[in-house]
């Protein structure tokens, strides 16, 4: 486990019930599905010409929650990660590698005619 200063363990403890919260850990959860949007719902009120938006709470509270876990969290974890824009998996997903195609059944056919 790593050391973390008081506030990074208050910002990392918020981001983990924030994101359990919503569903996006490795656990299911536990209570209603939570929308992954800033809007909940909106509501068309006749007389009105543009419907009213309901906020979504719990989203906008995961979002606050990570950015604030971003903002503290310490430098080695960003150093560390690994990135295919660094070259860390090797070329085995390069962008410079052609694509390659299976060619598929209905072109077998059609070259058989």
């Amino acid at each position: 486990m790593i050391e973390l200063t008081e506030e990074q363990q208050k910002a990392y403890d918020r981001f983990i019930r924030a994101r359990d919260r919503v569903g996006l850990g490795r656990k299911k959860p536990k209570g209603k599905w939570i929308r992954q949007a800033a809007v909940q719902s909106a509501v068309d009120i006749s007389g009105l010409n543009h419907p009213l938006y309901e906020s979504n709470p719990e989203w906008t509270e995961y979002l606050e929650a990570s950015l604030d876990w971003w903002r503290v969290e310490p430098a080695f974890r960003n150093d560390e990660r690994m990135r295919m824009t660094r070259g860390d998996y090797g070329k085995q997903d390069s962008w410079d590698d052609r694509a390659s195609y299976t060619p598929d059944s209905y072109n077998k056919i059609e070259d058989k005619q």
